[in-house]
């Protein structure tokens, strides 16, 4: 991804900030001679071992070991990523960070995108105002037992039920233009004129992990339909990537990081009404792959707890599927009843429901549940078909021992013996065994230095980059880095990171920046010698890698085929002979490179 600020920018930054100002902003220190100390954030502790030295602009902690300079603190005290916390810190404390951004960036976009920011707040505000002096909608919260401050919180407003009420409160600040792309405006469908897309609904901010209002979602207070609408994805907003009461969340998740998933705005703010913070919600969506990313970001732990209906249903296998190849263990708890967490933390209270959260299902537990619940293990095709049901949740259990207990239940419970069982789960159809998967280019720290070395003598020393072209041309190393290196070279004259950002991956951006910052370039010795030998390294590399996979289909089409049948032994002819074809190159390739 193309960086976003100059080299340097945390030094930048940092030269504008006092680590006492920042961290004290956050608890209070206490002057013990030349530093300042307190209690630490990170861990829990009675005498203070967090120590910050004014003197070096960083801060320790000599219980936990936690330490940095006011950004890292940003980054872990706020839970934010790099880019996050120095945008955060330069919003905070009025640091410009327009001089220092890449050349590439778009200063019409980064515009218009501060201008929504400010739009969405300035909106918030004012439905939050419409809520505190209309008594209908505020009553309706304060009924289901939402304190005020909880409302504070979360900033929720109300939409008065007019066709207008953006308009007549920002035209005069915003335009159509704007306003059309914050969706906050609809145009008439006979282009005369707008109007406002919620009306006489309860209005819940869209946060994002910084805490900026990026959207809106909106609730009606009667059966009407439909009972929730969000904002359209703008230029700030896309609802796949976010997640509602995420930007809270993140900072009470604690060293367990477990992160509860509900369905809607009510069920996360009822739950952190009564206690319970660890809780964020998808808007409208099902969980998605970047929902994925953003829950791996900070948990460890994610406990699907959605309504029981068939869409509760169909959005927790939707979630499993997403999240079960992610480094986050995921766990299901069905509510009794039919309660959704709103109503069932209402009646029966925070220890309660927290009792069973944790005693969520482990999501593959839920999932074999789930499987067998119409099948009658009596009836032969029912086993059979549960057994097809099941071999997806088996691919994605990569823990030995679990998948040994799993297996297990399996075989108790369809009466298979376990290595029968192993094996039908292993089988694969026709299509699957034949279907091709692509090649993974892995690239090892060796093979990295092949790869610098030849890009400093093409980028210092051209000629050498022609004389490869003319040589071996480009079609023999299939790998993705030195295809894109070489056609980088070859349709640009002169090398820098702008125009390296659209045609090359970011292990060649990396590269190109460390050949035009080096400074300490030794000439090519022996000609064309050195040249060549790095090309015949490379491409033995790239065909060992073909070796490899030719092995790994061998083994699993193998694997389905009885062995001693005919089938078997033109399977292995095949492969034989594709082994040969390699091994024969392999040799011809260490032959050329002596």
């Amino acid at each position: 991804m193309a960086r976003q600020y100059v080299d340097g920018i945390a030094d930048i930054v940092l030269e504008r900030l006092s680590i006492l100002e920042v961290v004290n902003s956050y608890l209070p220190l206490k002057r013990t001679g030349r530093n300042y100390k307190a209690l630490c954030p990170f861990h829990n502790e009675k005498t203070p071992s967090f120590v910050v030295s004014d003197e070096k602009q960083i801060f320790h902690c000599f219980g936990c070991g936690e330490s940095g300079s006011a950004i890292s603190f940003v980054m872990k005290i706020e839970n934010l990523d790099f880019i996050d916390a120095i945008e955060h810190i330069a919003e905070r404390y009025n640091i410009d960070l327009n001089p220092y951004r890449a050349q590439h960036y778009d200063e019409a976009s980064k515009k218009e995108h501060d201008t929504l920011y400010v739009l969405n707040k300035t909106v918030a505000k004012g439905f939050y105002n419409e809520l505190k002096r209309t008594k209908a909608p505020f009553d309706y919260l304060i009924n289901r037992s939402i304190k005020a401050e909880t409302l504070i919180k979360f900033g929720v407003g109300f939409a008065p039920e007019q066709w207008d009420f953006i308009r007549k409160n920002l035209n005069s600040r915003y335009d159509d233009k704007i306003l059309l792309k914050s969706g906050l405006i609809i145009k008439r469908e006979n282009k005369t004129g707008y109007y406002d897309r919620f009306r006489n609904r309860i209005i819940f901010p869209i946060f994002d992990i910084r805490g900026r209002v990026i959207g809106f979602g909106g609730r009606v207070m009667d059966d009407s339909q439909p009972k929730y609408l969000n904002s359209p994805d703008t230029p700030v907003f896309n609802k796949s990537y976010h997640l509602y009461g995420m930007n809270f969340a993140k900072n009470s998740l604690g060293d367990q990081r477990q992160l509860i998933i509900v369905e809607g705005y009510m069920d996360v703010i009822s739950l952190f009404d009564k206690g319970i913070k660890t809780v964020a919600a998808s808007l409208g969506t099902a969980l998605t792959e970047g929902h994925g990313k953003l829950i791996e970001r900070y948990a460890k732990e994610a406990v699907l707890l959605y309504d029981s209906d068939a869409a509760g249903i169909k959005a927790t296998r939707r979630a499993i599927e997403v999240l079960n190849p992610l480094n986050v263990k995921v766990k299901v708890l069905s509510l009794p009843d039919g309660y959704d967490p709103d109503e069932y933390v209402l009646k029966f209270g925070k220890d309660k429901l927290l009792d069973l959260i944790n005693h969520a299902k482990d999501a593959i537990e839920y999932m074999l549940d789930f499987y067998k619940e119409d099948l009658n293990f009596l009836i032969k095709s029912d086993v059979v078909e549960y057994v097809n049901r099941v071999k997806n949740i088996f691919k994605t259990i990569t823990n030995p021992v679990e998948f040994e207990l799993y297996l297990n239940r399996v075989s108790e419970e369809t009466k298979i013996q376990q290595d029968i069982l192993l094996k039908l789960l292993k089988k694969k159809t026709v299509s699957q065994d034949n279907e091709a998967k692509p090649l993974v280019y892995k690239v090892t720290s060796k093979e990295m230095k092949l790869f610098q070395r030849l890009f400093d003598i093409f980028i210092h020393e051209r000629q050498y980059f022609q004389m490869i072209k003319d040589e071996f041309g480009f079609e023999e190393i299939k790998h993705p880095l030195y295809n894109s290196l070489c056609a980088f070279i070859d349709t640009n004259t002169e090398f820098n990171l702008d125009n390296a950002i659209d045609q090359l991956p970011l292990e060649g951006i990396e590269l190109l920046e460390k050949s035009l910052n080096n400074k300490e370039y030794i000439s090519v010795k022996g000609e064309m010698r050195e040249v060549r030998k790095i090309y015949y390294d490379l491409l033995f590399n790239d065909q060992q890698r073909i070796l490899l996979k030719i092995k790994e289909e061998r083994d699993l089409l193998l694997s389905n085929i009885e062995k001693g049948t005919v089938e078997y032994k033109d399977a292995e002819k095949r492969f034989s002979d594709k082994y040969f074809a390699i091994n024969s190159k392999l040799a011809e390739i260490n032959k050329s490179r002596g």
